[in-house]
């Protein structure tokens, strides 16, 4: 035994409460640096959710815009050019919905053109009914004046359609119309 009271020159005598405060000061760093591991994962988690958030919500905003002006296009037509008015409509829609559109096309246009046929649509509100950032689905509300040989004063027809919008290449595409 050394003289200083310990076991030897190498392993000096420690009062049982230096042990214990070791001890303590450990556990106490082992919880400080799990706390701080938990509150960065929350944290971390907490970022993600706020991230998808704020893309669903500014792809619900997109589409309600895209939703505005399509529901436009497609309200709008005139018989002296029916091709042309519904083409545009065609260009920003799925596939699908295109094809539904020539086959309507088809089968409406000689009535239009008969009674001669003339509608301006004007969306006058907007709402998103669902959104995520692959597909939206948008009620419209639009005011359609019509003219055609049976009422030449022009008429206002309110309407509320719902459209269903899908993101193909970043942008949104018309996949589906209907009356609400």
């Amino acid at each position: 035994m050394g003289t200083d009271g310990g076991i030897g020159p190498e392993f000096p005598f420690r009062p049982w409460w230096g042990r214990i405060s070791t001890l303590v000061v450990f556990v106490v760093v082992l919880f400080v640096i799990s706390g701080a591991v938990t509150a960065w994962l929350r944290i971390s988690d907490l970022q993600e959710r706020l991230d998808t958030l704020e893309a669903q919500t500014l792809a619900a905003e997109s589409a309600r815009q895209d939703a505005i002006v399509l529901a436009e296009d497609l309200a709008t037509y005139d018989y002296r050019d029916l091709g042309g008015n519904f083409s545009t409509v065609a260009a920003r829609a799925t596939d699908r919905f295109a094809g539904q559109l020539r086959a309507l096309t088809d089968e409406l246009g000689p009535e239009l053109q008969q009674t001669r046929a003339v509608a301006t649509a004007t969306a006058r509100s907007a709402g998103v009914v669902s959104a995520d950032v692959g597909k939206a689905v948008v009620a419209v509300f639009v005011d359609q004046t019509v003219t055609n040989t049976r009422t030449p004063e022009p008429r206002v027809e309110r309407s509320r359609m719902e459209l269903t919008l899908i993101r193909e290449g970043g942008v949104w595409r018309l996949d589906q119309a209907g009356e609400l």
